[in-house]
C-alpha cells in the first residue's frame, strides 16, 4: 500500500471518527445514534460486519451481521470474563472459533465500559484473515468508550426523565398547591392546584422572580426563609391554607432552592367554626333553664319547712346545677380563648392580684375543710396593681385551686402563692396530691386532656380547665406550666411579664418612656 493510500485511509478514518463523535454529541436518543456508530465503524475498519450488542438490544451492519448475531450471548459472556477479544485468524484459535459459526475468519471485540459497568460489546468481523493494526485497535477502543458513555448517559437521562414524569403526575394529581423556586428565587414549578389558588398560569411565569409573581407577603417570607408569625394564609377566593416550606438541596455551590406546599384546610376550618358556633349556642341556651332551676331550688325552703332528707335532695340538685354551670362556663371560655377561632379580647383593668389570691382561698376554704385539706396563701407584700383582665385571670387561678382541692387526697395541703420573680408576676398553686407522670405532663394543657387514674374516676371534669389557664396566660403574653413528681405532688404556675401592656399607664411610662 502506497504512502498516499495510507494517508488517505488515515484521513478517512479520522473523518469517520469525528462523524461518530458529532453524532454522539448531537443525538437525542440511542435509536438515532447507535446505527450511525455501527455503520461508520464498519466503513472506517473496512470490516465485513460490525455489531453492537447491548443488554436488551443489538445493532448490526454488513454481510456478517447475521453470523455475528448467533454469537451474541456467548460472546457477551466471554468478554465479561476475559475482556477484549482479538483473533486475526480464527482457524488458528480453536477456543475462540467455537464462539462463532458461518464464514467469519477474523474478529475483534471490545467491551463497552462506563463507570466500571459493562454496557455491551462492539465487534468487527472479516470474511478473511485480517491482521489488526494499532490504528484499528485504537479506533475500536475510542468508539467503544464513547458509545459506552453515551449509553450510560442515556440510561441516566431516561431514569431522570421517568422520575420527572412520575413527579409531574403526582404534582398534577395532588390537591395541595406546590411552588418550587431555585437558589435565585426564580420560579421552577407550579402545579395545577397552585395555579388555581394563586390565579396564575405556570407557563407564563416559569423562570420569573417569585416576588414579581406572588403578591402574598407571608408566602414570600416563607420562600425567602424569613420567620412568619402566622402559619395560615387565605387567598382571594376565601380558601385557607397551612403553608409548609422545605429546602431543596443541590450539589452545586449555593444551589439550594425551596419548595412551598399549601395544605388546604378550608374544610376543617369551616367544620371547626361550625362546631364552635353550635357548642356556643347550645351552651348559651342551657344557661337560662339552669338559672331558673337554681333559683327555684334555693327558694324551696321559703315555701315551707323541709325535712332532712328533702334538704339533702335540694343540696344535691344545687350542687349538680353548679357543676353544669361551671361546665358551660368552661366550654364558653374555651371557645372564646381558642387560638384559631377565638374572638375574645382582653378586658384590661386595674387588677389587685394579692386580693384575688386571698379571695379564692376564702371561696374554696369550705371545700378544703370537707376534705381536711390545709388551704393557705403565700403572698409577697407590696405586689403592684397591674393592667390585666381581672375576670379571666380570676377564672384561670380558680381552675387551678379547684383542681388542687379535688385531686388532693384527704388530710393534704394546698398553697396559693403570688410572687415577683425576675421581673415577672408568678402565680402558683402547690398541692400534695398524687402527682403527674412526665409523659402526661407533655400534653396536660391541651383541650379535653385529663390524667386517667383509678383514683380520679369519681372526679367530674372534661379537661378544659388547664387549657383555659394556659390560654389566659398566653393572652397576657405569659405562659403556664406544671412541675410534678408522682406520689409527692404538683405545682402549677402562671407567669405574667410585668412590662408593656400588663402595666398600668403610669408604670408603663416610667419603665418605657416615650
Amino acid at each position: 500500500m502506497s504512502e498516499l493510500t495510507i494517508r488517505d485511509q488515515h484521513e478517512e478514518t479520522q473523518k469517520l471518527l469525528l462523524e461518530i463523535t458529532q453524532r454522539i454529541a448531537s443525538s437525542t436518543g440511542l435509536e438515532d445514534m447507535l446505527p450511525v456508530i455501527v455503520e461508520s465503524s464498519r466503513r472506517a475498519l473496512r470490516a465485513d460486519g460490525v455489531r453492537l450488542i447491548l443488554k436488551a438490544d443489538a445493532y448490526g451492519s454488513g454481510a456478517l451481521n447475521d453470523d455475528l448475531a448467533k454469537a451474541d450471548r456467548a460472546l457477551s459472556e466471554w468478554i465479561s470474563k476475559h475482556g477484549t477479544l482479538e483473533a486475526a485468524d480464527l482457524a488458528a484459535n480453536a477456543e475462540v472459533k467455537t464462539l462463532f459459526s458461518g464464514s467469519l475468519k477474523a474478529v475483534m471485540a471490545v467491551p463497552l465500559i462506563a463507570q466500571g459497568v459493562q454496557q455491551g460489546v462492539l465487534t468487527a468481523a472479516y470474511q478473511a484473515a485480517h491482521p489488526f493494526s494499532p490504528d484499528d485497535r485504537t479506533f475500536l477502543a475510542i468508539v467503544a468508550a464513547q458509545a459506552a458513555v453515551a449509553i450510560q448517559n442515556d440510561l441516566a437521562f431516561d431514569t431522570v426523565r421517568q422520575s420527572q414524569q412520575q413527579l409531574a403526575a403526582i404534582l398534577a394529581s395532588t390537591a395541595d398547591p406546590v411552588i418550587v423556586i431555585d437558589a435565585h428565587e426564580s420560579i421552577l414549578l407550579l402545579n395545577p392546584a397552585a395555579e388555581q389558588a394563586l390565579g396564575i398560569v405556570a407557563a407564563n411565569v416559569s423562570g420569573h422572580p417569585v416576588g414579581s409573581v406572588i403578591q402574598a407577603e407571608p408566602l414570600l417570607q416563607l420562600l425567602r426563609g424569613e420567620a412568619v408569625e402566622t402559619m395560615e394564609w387565605q387567598n382571594e377566593a376565601g380558601q385557607t391554607f397551612a403553608p409548609r416550606v422545605s429546602d431543596v438541596q443541590s450539589d452545586e455551590p449555593g444551589g439550594r432552592g425551596r419548595v412551598l406546599i399549601l395544605r388546604d384546610i378550608t374544610r376543617y376550618k369551616t367544620l371547626h367554626a361550625n362546631q364552635n358556633e353550635f357548642v356556643s349556642n347550645v351552651s348559651h341556651d342551657l344557661r337560662s333553664p339552669l338559672t331558673y332551676m337554681q333559683g327555684y331550688a334555693t327558694m324551696l325552703p321559703m315555701v315551707g319547712d323541709l325535712n332532712q332528707k328533702q334538704k339533702d335532695h335540694v343540696d344535691k340538685i344545687v350542687t349538680g346545677i353548679a357543676q353544669m354551670t361551671d361546665l358551660i362556663d368552661k366550654i364558653l371560655d374555651a371557645g372564646r380563648l381558642d387560638p384559631e377561632t377565638g374572638y375574645y379580647e382582653l378586658n384590661r383593668e386595674p387588677c389587685d392580684v394579692s386580693k384575688m389570691a386571698l379571695d379564692l382561698v376564702s371561696v374554696h376554704s369550705q371545700a378544703a375543710e370537707k376534705k381536711n385539706i390545709n388551704l393557705t396563701a403565700d403572698i409577697d407584700p407590696g405586689l403592684p396593681i397591674l393592667n390585666l383582665d381581672d375576670v379571666m385571670l380570676r377564672r384561670a387561678l380558680n381552675n387551678l385551686v379547684d383542681n388542687a382541692i379535688k385531686y388532693t387526697p384527704d388530710n393534704g395541703s394546698v398553697t396559693v402563692a403570688a410572687k415577683v420573680q425576675n421581673g415577672d408576676l408568678v402565680l402558683s398553686v402547690r398541692d400534695t396530691g398524687l402527682g403527674i407522670s412526665d409523659e402526661n405532663q407533655k400534653r396536660l394543657f391541651e383541650r379535653f386532656r385529663r390524667v386517667r387514674r383509678r383514683e380520679h374516676q369519681r372526679i367530674k371534669g372534661i379537661g378544659l380547665g388547664l387549657f383555659i389557664v394556659k390560654s389566659v396566660a398566653q393572652r397576657h403574653n405569659g405562659d403556664a406550666w406544671v412541675e410534678s413528681k408522682e406520689n409527692v405532688g404538683s405545682t402549677f404556675f402562671i407567669r405574667l411579664p410585668m412590662e408593656g401592656v400588663n402595666l398600668l399607664g403610669a408604670e408603663a411610662n416610667r419603665i418605657n418612656p416615650v
